[in-house]
C-alpha cells in the first residue's frame, strides 16, 4: 500500500477483537477487518495482549510498517468513563473491574512496536456514531444520533463532527431515556438490565425480546407457535435461541413476529421524539442487528419508525429531520475507533 501515517481501530468485544485502519486522508485502508478472539473471559491482560497480536496481525497483512503507525483507537462495550477505565459489570470476569484499559494498551502496544504510541478511548456505540457521521457528512457540519438496538440498545451523537462524550465519557446513553409506551401484552412492565423500568432498551433489544417471549409463548394462542418448538440444553439458552429466532420469522411474514417487531418500531420512533427534542439533528441513523433481517424486513422498520415519529414529532422536525440505515455495519466500531486516533493525533474533537 501507498507510504504515510496509519491510525489503527481496535473494536473490542465480548468474544472478538475486530482491527481495520485509516490512512492520513480518513479512508478506510482494508475492505475487510482482521479479526480474533477477545479472551474477555479469561481477563484484561489476556484481552490486552490480544488487542497487541491483533493489531500486529493486520499490520503484516497489510504490508504496515511500525514506525507508521501514528496512533491507535480503542472502543469497547461500557461501562468505563472517558478514559478507558473499566466499571463493574454483570457476567464479566472480576478482574475487569477498575482496569486501566487505555494506559495498559498503550503500554503494551509501545512496547511491541519499538516506539511511543498514543492510544484514544471511546464507547463502541459512540466510535460507530463517529464513523456513521463522516462517511454520510465529512465536512463535519451537521447533528447527527445513531440508534443501534442489538443485545442492548447503544446511541452516539456527534455535533459537527465531534463526539459528544460529556464530561465523564458518559453522554448519548440514548438507551437509558425513559419513554412512554403501551405494553406489548396488557399488565406487562419493561425492566431495563441497569435496574429501571421504563428505558428504551427495555423496549427495544434482544435483552427486551426474551422478556416478551417469555410473557407471550405461554399464552394459549401461540401454543403451536414455531418459536415453542425451539429448545436448548438450559431454560436460559432456549430463551435465548428463541430470541435469536424472532427476526429471521419475522422476514419470513411471522404474524407475531413480525407484531413484536413493530411494536418495538414505535417504541424506537418514541426515542427519536426525545433525542429530536433535545439535539435538533439532521439525520438520526439507525443501526444495530435491529435492520439485519433483511431489505424486506429493513425497509418495514424504517416505515414505522417515520411514520410514527411524524405523528409524535414537531412539524418541523417530521417535515425535516432525516431518517437513515447505518451504512458501515459492523466495520463502523473499528473504524469509528481509528477516526477517533486521528481526531486525538491531529488534535481535532
Amino acid at each position: 500500500m501507498a507510504s504515510g501515517k496509519v491510525f489503527i481501530g481496535v473494536d473490542i468485544g465480548g468474544t472478538k477483537i475486530a482491527v481495520n485502519g485509516i490512512d492520513e486522508q480518513r479512508k478506510a485502508i482494508a475492505p475487510q477487518w482482521l479479526e480474533m478472539p477477545s479472551h474477555s473471559d479469561k481477563g484484561p491482560n489476556a484481552t490486552v495482549g490480544q488487542i497487541v497480536a491483533a493489531v500486529q496481525a493486520f499490520m503484516q497483512r497489510e504490508g504496515i510498517t511500525a514506525d507508521r503507525i501514528a496512533a491507535v483507537g480503542l472502543d469497547s462495550p461500557g461501562p468505563a468513563d472517558i478514559n478507558g477505565r473499566i466499571e463493574k459489570s454483570a457476567n464479566m470476569h472480576p478482574d475487569w473491574e477498575g482496569f486501566e484499559l487505555r494506559d495498559n494498551a498503550e503500554r503494551e502496544l509501545s512496547r511491541a512496536l519499538g516506539h511511543e504510541v498514543r492510544v484514544s478511548y471511546e464507547n463502541d456505540c459512540n466510535a460507530a456514531a463517529l464513523w456513521e457521521s463522516h462517511i454520510g457528512n465529512p465536512e463535519g457540519t451537521e447533528v447527527m444520533a445513531l440508534l443501534a438496538p442489538g443485545t442492548g440498545l447503544g446511541g452516539g451523537i456527534v455535533v459537527h463532527g465531534r463526539l459528544l462524550r460529556g464530561s465523564r465519557g458518559m453522554g448519548a446513553e440514548l438507551g437509558h431515556l425513559e419513554i412512554v409506551h403501551p405494553p406489548f401484552i396488557e399488565g406487562w412492565e419493561p425492566k431495563c438490565g441497569c435496574g429501571q423500568t421504563y428505558c428504551a432498551e427495555a423496549y427495544a433489544s434482544m435483552a427486551a425480546l426474551g422478556k416478551i417471549l417469555r410473557i407471550a409463548l405461554p399464552q394459549e394462542k401461540y401454543r403451536n407457535h414455531p418459536l415453542n418448538q425451539i429448545t436448548g440444553a438450559t431454560e436460559e439458552e432456549t430463551w435465548k435461541k428463541r430470541a435469536y429466532a424472532v427476526r429471521g420469522l419475522a422476514a419470513q411474514g411471522d404474524e407475531l413476529c413480525q407484531a413484536i417487531f413493530d411494536w418495538q418500531s414505535r417504541a424506537i420512533a418514541r426515542l427519536c421524539r426525545q433525542v429530536a427534542d433535545t439535539i435538533d439533528p439532521d439525520r438520526i441513523v439507525i443501526g444495530g442487528g435491529f435492520i439485519e433481517g433483511g431489505k424486506a424486513l429493513t425497509d418495514r422498520i424504517m416505515g414505522i419508525i417515520q411514520e410514527e415519529f411524524r405523528r409524535l414529532a414537531f412539524k418541523k422536525h417530521a417535515a425535516e429531520l432525516k431518517f437513515e440505515v447505518a451504512r458501515s455495519g459492523d466495520q463502523a466500531g473499528c473504524l469509528g475507533a481509528a477516526l477517533s486516533a486521528w481526531q486525538f493525533a491531529n488534535r481535532v474533537g
